[in-house]
């Protein structure tokens, strides 16, 4: 993983842990964060500029349009074969006059991710129209990301980002065998859940120091798979992931979850079927990892956007959406076993942390938890 996915992955990390509630199903999508926080920071100088660039981890990081272009054709091609929906959106008022140099710089790396829209003096008008052009790029999975009331006369730019997936497996779960199992909410309560069930070569790897399972399962194409980060079991009264948060650096996480530490093994598995969506508003998420001028017209500086004074981060709206159940390709009796492969039984029958990765770069799409089938997001 190079120093561009690493970043996202590094804030990834940080929103995960400075999410406010710590308990329930959650889902979010890095990459939207990501790419509207450097459309943003493009046209951000100064502090805010410093500010926007720490919570990034660009520090390292100078190709960030170019990478941004790759990541975004390549997602494009995947979306158009797959039920991958990933939308980015970086809206400011028509009254501030974006530049045509910033406007120009954002065309190619951010492709229809910039837009000019009058906001403050049809406020409603302007937030059923963004509504309806989310809903209609992710088929209908996203309806009115922005709550009634939420755009008025003083809504400067708006940070937006919808991401849905309905993940279709590279190994099809048999649907005959998909039972009610038991999923431990904790050490000592249990809830019923639709288990699935899988044998097929799968990448797994045990950090027994650090009592974690890690587990890659492809989806179709193999150019994204669902990494599932677990504790082998729960040592407490609690639902395991409250220790596996506070363990959880980028350190730790680019040392867990290397890909040449893991191991093919034909695995039985047993999967929960889940879908649930998380929308929040990221601005206190954000202002906690350090962005506090972005949201503060009096001192926010983005003059390489906009000459006009004034100019801040309105609003930070990121909703995300998942879908897993046993739709796949690939018929299992048909998959050729190797001889010497060893052979592993892997029950995800207690709360996991999981991403949706790009295969080819490793980078985060999707980042959550799943702490059993009651949504509380």
């Amino acid at each position: 993983m190079d120093a561009f996915h690493l970043s996202t992955a590094a804030l990834a990390i940080d929103i995960l842990k400075n999410e406010k509630s710590k308990t329930g199903n959650f889902i979010f999508s890095p990459l939207c964060i990501a790419s509207t926080l450097t459309l943003a920071f493009k046209g951000a100088k100064g502090n805010t500029a410093t500010e926007i660039e720490k919570v990034l981890h660009f520090e390292n990081v100078k190709d960030y349009d170019f990478r941004f272009q790759t990541l975004t054709s390549d997602i494009s091609r995947i979306s158009a074969a797959s039920s991958l929906k990933i939308v980015k959106r970086l809206y400011v008022d028509s009254s501030f006059n974006c530049s045509k140099v910033f406007i120009d710089s954002a065309k190619k790396p951010y492709p229809s991710e910039l837009e000019i829209i009058d906001i403050k003096s049809r406020a409603e008008e302007a937030r059923n129209q963004i509504n309806t052009s989310i809903k209609d790029l992710t088929d209908g999975n996203v309806e009115n990301i922005l709550a009634e009331g939420l755009l008025n006369e003083n809504t400067n730019m708006l940070l937006l980002g919808a991401a849905y997936y309905t993940g279709s497996w590279l190994y099809k779960f048999n649907e005959g065998e998909t039972k009610e199992g038991e999923f431990h909410v904790t050490k000592t309560e249990t809830k019923p859940v639709q288990m699935m069930q899988l044998k097929a070569p799968l990448s797994i790897r045990t950090v027994k120091e650090d009592n974690l399972l890690i587990l890659d399962i492809p989806f179709d194409g193999k150019r994204m798979s669902l990494l599932i980060i677990m504790p082998i079991c729960i040592e407490d009264d609690s639902t395991g992931l409250e220790k596996l948060e506070r363990e959880l650096t980028y350190e730790n996480y680019v040392k867990w979850t290397n890909p040449s530490m893991m191991a093919n093994s034909k695995v039985q598995l047993s999967f929960p079927k889940f879908n649930f969506k998380s929308s929040l508003n990221y601005k206190d998420n954000l202002k906690s990892l350090g962005m506090n001028d972005v949201f503060n017209e009096e001192v926010a500086d983005f003059s390489g956007m906009s000459e006009k004074k004034g100019l801040s981060v309105s609003e930070t709206i990121y909703e995300a959406g998942i879908d897993i159940g046993e739709d796949g390709t690939e018929a299992v009796d048909a998959i050729r076993e190797r001889v010497l492969m060893s052979k592993t039984e892997c029950n995800i029958n207690h709360p996991f942390l999981f991403l949706v990765k790009h295969s080819k770069t490793q980078g985060i799409l999707l980042f959550g938890r799943y702490t059993g089938p009651t949504v509380l997001c």
